[in-house]
């Protein structure tokens, strides 16, 4: 028998019941009141029929109700599956059909639009966050009209008698949670993650956040639907008595009046949050010295947002260094680069305890230290495979002769002598230039260190001569240096021309209004590969 995510939770909630819990907009609930209502909430699953290992797809945004369902579901049993809350009705119906869910707990307004699209045997329940917090703040979440061909009311639903009531234990390495992969190369796969790996994630955040840990006021404004907002973004401060502020959706200047109001001390996103905050004069202020720590994860870090996020911090009188977290869905976060002695420049930093990495090459053999190769990496936080798709799950997933179970993480890098993982590209992202195996991260890393582009993505294309070429796209800086789309493509070629070998310089600069990007933030390389030369779309 393993503890259940509730389990975890529930013995901090009786140890710290009067600590902050979860913030969201002007509402907050100390771990007592939001432990009383996910109990609530699971009496409401229960009355609606949900079992022990039903799926539970649940479809909204950031919000109490996402993470009170989250534990609920863990507290009867079921399994979670995050879904993304604007997914189309089409593709939506695909996931719960592929994870046999029949449950789905969606935005009042998508389900009211599209109940009629799914089969009636299927429990459709609409939620508005707003209700009980600022119910005029936006049309988008308002009740419309009256339950119809069964849509059901999130706050109107009946409870079971408390009598019906007690926690599931899951047999050990049960299903706990479905999320769906980032989908920037192709359609999601949808990968199974037990309880027991997730409340590891959370048992070992002491490498990632530090103590006291109640006194950690974390900023989640990375979605629960991907495993970096969920396990690092509710699972792991509520497994230790510190709080969360959910944000509906990253809105920088909302983050910047959390941080002014002492709301939150702790940051947790990807680097396009964190280039949108220094992007704000409003950002800059005293008031900074109360950040303890920042963590980034789930896109390549350039140096250049690094050492521009730390000198902030610096001159304003805060400790609040920007360290870099490394996971994936499928292996959540394995690695990490600490203020804690585990800090190298330019690393992604040491295994997580009881995590393990080798460097592999093509044909699966282990590539000495300080050679490029794909990284595998083992241990508890590895997932338990794909749902369904077992031939995918045998491409990513091996077993050596000491039954030792390796991910494929699909990522291109190194490891130093010291132990050291160091991230080069996405083995995906490799480019072969004349037989020469380049990264793109090099040439992105180059342009990055100009002071007038803001963002770029470096990509490669096939040529019939070299075998592929480089093409970059990029986003000059707004205001009034910014410079000429002409005049930045002639800055970009002589800064790498200057600064790398020619084997990376690009066939074309393409200079666009923003890069397009994924629902957690990340640059949609499938879009590249869709639209080679944005300029002709």
């Amino acid at each position: 028998m393993e503890k259940s995510i509730y389990d975890q939770f529930h013995e901090t909630a009786e140890k710290f019941p009067r600590n902050l819990c979860i913030r969201f907009e002007n509402k907050t609930l100390n771990y007592r009141q939001f432990d009383a209502r996910v109990r609530q909430t699971a009496r409401k699953l229960l009355a609606l029929g949900i079992q022990p290992k039903d799926v539970v797809s649940v479809s909204i945004p950031n919000c109490i109700e996402a993470a009170e369902l989250f534990y609920a579901i863990s507290f009867i049993g079921a399994i979670s599956y995050n879904i993304h809350p604007l997914t189309p009705p089409e593709a939506l119906k695909k996931f719960m059909d592929r994870s046999h869910s029949k449950f789905l707990f969606c935005l009042w307004n998508t389900g009211f639009k599209n109940r009629d699209y799914f089969p009636p045997e299927y429990t459709i329940v609409g939620i508005n966050p707003y209700i009980g917090i600022n119910y005029l703040k936006s049309s988008y979440f308002r009740a419309v009209g009256k339950s119809r061909n069964g849509l059901l009311r999130y706050h109107k639903l009946a409870k079971a008698k408390d009598k019906d009531l007690s926690p599931y234990h899951p047999d050990e390495n049960a299903d706990a949670i479905y999320l769906n992969t980032g989908g920037t190369n192709g359609e999601p796969k949808i990968v199974r993650i037990s309880s027991k790996s997730i409340n590891y994630l959370g048992s070992v955040s002491y490498q990632l956040i530090g103590g006291p840990y109640e006194n950690i006021k974390l900023f989640a404004a990375i979605p629960l639907f991907h495993i970096f907002g969920l396990g690092m973004g509710l699972v792991t401060p509520l497994s230790f008595g510190g709080s969360t502020v959910l944000m509906l959706k990253f809105n920088t200047k909302e983050a910047i009046r959390y941080i002014k109001k002492g709301q939150t001390n702790t940051l947790l996103g990807v680097p396009a949050i964190y280039n949108a905050l220094l992007n704000k004069r409003q950002f800059y202020g005293d008031f900074l010295k109360k950040q303890l720590i920042a963590y980034v994860g789930g896109d390549a870090i350039s140096q250049t947002l690094l050492d521009n996020w730390n000198n902030t911090m610096k001159i304003f009188g805060s400790d609040a260094r920007l360290y870099q977290g490394y996971g994936s869905t499928e292996g959540m976060v394995c690695m990490v680069n600490t203020r804690f002695k585990r800090s190298r420049k330019g690393s992604i930093g040491k295994p997580q305890p009881g995590e393990t990495v080798k460097i592999m090459d093509e044909d699966g053999k282990e590539l000495p230290l300080g050679e490029s190769g794909e990284i595998w990496i083992s241990g508890p936080m590895t997932m338990k495979g794909y749902l369904h798709d077992e031939e995918g799950t045998k491409k990513v997933l091996t077993e050596d002769e000491k039954g030792r179970v390796w991910l494929h993480s699909g990522d291109y890098g190194y490891m130093d002598e010291d132990g050291y993982v160091y991230f080069r590209q996405r083995l995906k992202r490799v480019v072969k230039v004349n037989g020469e195996t380049l990264c793109p991260a090099d040439v992105e890393n180059s342009i990055l260190e100009m002071p007038e582009i803001y963002s770029a993505y470096c990509y490669g294309i096939a040529n019939e001569r070299k075998g592929q070429v480089f093409r970059i796209a990029a986003v000059t800086r707004k205001g009034k240096d910014q410079i000429s789309d002409e005049e930045a493509k002639r800055l970009i070629f002589a800064k790498i021309k200057s600064s790398l070998p020619p084997a990376y310089m690009p066939d074309k600069v393409i200079i666009m209004k923003e890069l397009p990007r994924t629902p957690v933030g990340k640059i949609n390389a499938k879009f590249f590969e869709d639209h080679p030369d944005p300029e002709e779309n």
